[in-house]
This record gives structure tokens, C-alpha cells and sequence, in this order.
């Protein structure tokens, strides 16, 4: 059977087994191959179909999962969940029943359904040889190909919600090694998105040269506390390894440094994080959670404030508060939370005026591992590259130093924002940070 057939009959069968039910279903197809020296060197075709089911029964949970879409299958599975029950601990939650969403799926092009892997295999072998021409310094391009992606996503419950989402996407990427002086540099960029009419050999090709040789040159500088501005190319990842504080069943677990400081000042007013599922700059769009609960716009730190933890139903009840709409679940896992495109909004300069705010600071443009990073403590110990900058003015790349200090403490020193994002289609935009002092250490 189909999934929709499979979320039926799983709906059927477990009506009268708990006094409550929800189902999440999805359905994945991924095709992709990479190029080396002008020929395909490997490809991949994936596909993953499951539905998962929590049942409630005596306010206790039961999860279980199938990935066989048969009605024998569907039946051990809600035996399972029900089974599951007696090791779990009581929770007070009502399922959401349902919502009146917006037509249409925009998550979804039709015509990428379209685009061959014959033809992403071209553009991959043009691209190879752009890259190539693009400097004489590139020497090897190991990491180059291309992945479409699309995916059926069904949530439903016993209160007769029931939303199907469908999401695709295309990727292609390039990573170069690029030789000067005996010394080798790796440079790699990745485009995403849902119109193929946007990519372009051009622009890949002219952003994995630039990454490759960017670092060439490099100076060593003196260390210590200097102010330090994380790029919009680094400030996502840097942010998202310290998401997790901010959702509430970390501060219940006692993993969380902001417990109990919901209502306080956290940060610098100049920071905000937004969990933003419907945010006209995002391409990605969530109008219910996976626990059919509606998805809304949660200002987590609103300038510097920490408003509101990120709330699914069952972390919510246990803080005797209402769901942020933020809960998440795939098919083979239990019910967690996440940020639902994350942003942070913009501020009134660009990259370049933030670097005049310093008579000297570090532009800060990769980041290496997070092995050092602790979401939990908040420390902060990772490899960085960048540019040395000074009066405004980039002086010379710095290869090599260690940024060191504490995420909470990072914050609260952030003295402005920038107001550009580094990915058109990523749900994570974050523009540069621009930090007071750092330790930096060479």
C-alpha cells in the first residue's frame, strides 16, 4: 500500500487501543552521483519509507515504528507502541484537532521532478572545467556532484488532523584544492535550492575558486582579547551549536544554563533569535508542527530578552504552559523540538561597516570541528580562519588561531549585526556578529 493508505489503515486499527493517537509518515527519494576528471565516478539512488506512531493510553506515551507498509506490519507495530506504555511516565497533554491550513504546497516545484540526474551529470562535468579555468592555482577538484531530493511528509492523529506536506530540493557542490609556494588550501561551496533555472556554472565555479585561494598568504597575528566578527558564512554554524539551551526540555533535564531565566536579559540588544516557520525570507515553510499543533513565529531572545523557551505539547504541560508549536518528530523517532527556520534579524550595517567599528578585529570566515564546543557549559574552543582587518580595511588572511570563551558570555558582548544572509535558501539566516573582545590565540 501507499502511505496515505498505510496512515489510514494505522488510523483505523488504532482507534480504541488509547484514548489518544498521532502518526507521522514519510516518504523519501534521493538521486545524486559525483564527477572526477570529467567522468561520474559514483551514484546514488535512496529511498526511505516508515510511519511511526505514538499512542496515549492510561496518559502514558508508547512509540513505535515500521518501515513495512503492510496491514500485519501496522498491527505489531501499534501492539508495540501500546506494550511501550507501562515503562513510561504519565503526561498530561490533549492532541490539537484540526486547522485550516493554506492551500497549495509551497515547499514543493513540480518541475524539478523533471531534472535528470543525465542532466545534473553535464552541468557537474561543465562545472569541473569552469572550476579548473576559474585559476591556474587549482590543481584538484575531489569533491564535486550533485543530489536531488524530494520527500512526502503526513502527519495525523485521533482527533482527524490530517496534513501532507511534500518538500524537493537540488543541490550541486564543488570542493578545489589550490597550490601557491608549496602550500595547499581546500575551498568548497554548495548551492541549494528548488529552481534549477538558478544555477549556474558561473556562480559555483567563481565561489569555489575564491574559497580555495582566499587563504593563500596568510600572516600570523598577535593573540589575545580582540574584537572578532563571525561572518554571515560562519555565523549560522556557530549559532546552531548552541541552540539547544534555548529549548525547553534541556532546562528540564538540568542541561540548560537558562533555567529559570526565561523573562531576563541574556544578551546584547543588538540580539535577537527568532524560531520563524512562515518568514517571508525563508523558503521553507511550517505551518503545523509535527504534532499538529500550529507553527508560529516565537521571538526566543527578543533584543537580548530571553521571551520564551521553544515548547512542544508534552514539554510544555510539564512547565504548565502552551506549546510554541515547535515540537518535531520523524517516523522513527520520539517527539522533540527544534527551531523552525531560524532568524536572526538584521541589523542596519553590512559586513564592511561592521569591520569599521574596530580599529583592528578578525573577520572571521571558517570555522574548523566543534569537538571544543559545549552547548551544555557554553564553552567555546574551535579553529578559525579569516582576515585580519584594520581601520575597516582587510589587511592580509589568517590562517590557524583558536577562538576561546563562552557562548553566553559571546552574546551578551555582541555590539551589532549585519543585515546580509549568506544562503538564499538555507532556514538558518544569520548575518555577521559583530563581538567586542574574544581570546584569540595563534
Amino acid at each position: 500500500m501507499n502511505i496515505i493508505d498505510a496512515v489510514s489503515c494505522m488510523c483505523d486499527l488504532a482507534k480504541g487501543e488509547a484514548e489518544q493517537f498521532d502518526v507521522i509518515a514519510s516518504n523519501s527519494h534521493s538521486e545524486g552521483l559525483s564527477v572526477f576528471q570529467g567522468q561520474v565516478q559514483n551514484t546514488e539512488i535512496s529511498d526511505s519509507v516508515g510511519l511511526g506512531l505514538r499512542v496515549i493510553k492510561d496518559g502514558r506515551p508508547g512509540y513505535a515504528h515500521t518501515e513495512r507498509l503492510t496491514k500485519e506490519a501496522i498491527a505489531q507495530t501499534i501492539k508495540d507502541a501500546v506494550c511501550h506504555t507501562q515503562w513510561t511516565e504519565k503526561i498530561d497533554i490533549e492532541l490539537p484537532g484540526p486547522v485550516d491550513v493554506p492551500a497549495g504546497q509551497p515547499n514543493y516545484n513540480p518541475e524539478l521532478e523533471c531534472l535528470s540526474l543525465s542532466q545534473i551529470k553535464d552541468f557537474c562535468i561543465d562545472l569541473e572545467k569552469a572550476t579548473f579555468a576559474k585559476s591556474k592555482e587549482i590543481e584538484n577538484i575531489p569533491y564535486l556532484g550533485g543530489d536531488t531530493n524530494s520527500e512526502t511528509f503526513v502527519i495525523a492523529n485521533s482527533k482527524g488532523a490530517l496534513y501532507t506536506v511534500q518538500s524537493n530540493y537540488v543541490s550541486v557542490g564543488a570542493g578545489a584544492v589550490a597550490s601557491r609556494d608549496g602550500v595547499k588550501k581546500l575551498g568548497n561551496f554548495v548551492k541549494s535550492g528548488r529552481d534549477w533555472k538558478e544555477f549556474t556554472i558561473e556562480e559555483i565555479a567563481s565561489r569555489t575558486a575564491e574559497y580555495s585561494t582566499e587563504l593563500f598568504g596568510a600572516k600570523k597575528i598577535e593573540g589575545g582579547n580582540i574584537p572578532v566578527i563571525f561572518s554571515e558564512r560562519v555565523a549560522s554554524r556557530f549559532l546552531a551549536m548552541y541552540l539547544n539551551p534555548f529549548v525547553a526540555e534541556a532546562m528540564q533535564k538540568g542541561m540548560s544554563r537558562l533555567v529559570g531565566k526565561e523573562g531576563t536579559k541574556i544578551a546584547s540588544d543588538a540580539f535577537s533569535i527568532w524560531s520563524d516557520p512562515q518568514g517571508e525570507m525563508f523558503q521553507h515553510v511550517n505551518y503545523v508542527d509535527s504534532e499538529g499543533v500550529p507553527a508560529q513565529r516565537v521571538k526566543v531572545v527578543d533584543n537580548g530578552i530571553f521571551s520564551s523557551a521553544l515548547y512542544n505539547l508534552e514539554t510544555a504541560s510539564k512547565a504548565g504552559r502552551k506549546s510554541t508549536g515547535n515540537g518535531i518528530r520523524g517516523f522513527g523517532s520520539k517527539m522533540s523540538t527544534a527551531f523552525f527556520n531560524l532568524l536572526v534579524p538584521a541589523g542596519d550595517k553590512t559586513t564592511a561597516d561592521l569591520l569599521k567599528l574596530f580599529p583592528k578585529c578578525l573577520l572571521v570566515a571558517r570555522l574548523e570541528g566543534n569537538s571544543g564546543c559545549n552547548a551544555v557549559s557554553g564553552e567555546l574552543s574551535i579553529g578559525a580562519h579569516g582576515f585580519w582587518c584594520e581601520n575597516g580595511v582587510i589587511q592580509h588572511p589568517v590562517d590557524g588561531v583558536t577562538l576561546s570563551g563562552n557562548f553566553f558570555d559571546i552574546i551578551q558582548n555582541i555590539v551589532a549585526v549585519g543585515n546580509e544572509y549568506y544562503s538564499a535558501f538555507s532556514n538558518y539566516k544569520v548575518p555577521a556578529l559583530a563581538v567586542s573582545n574574544l581570546a584569540v590565540s595563534c
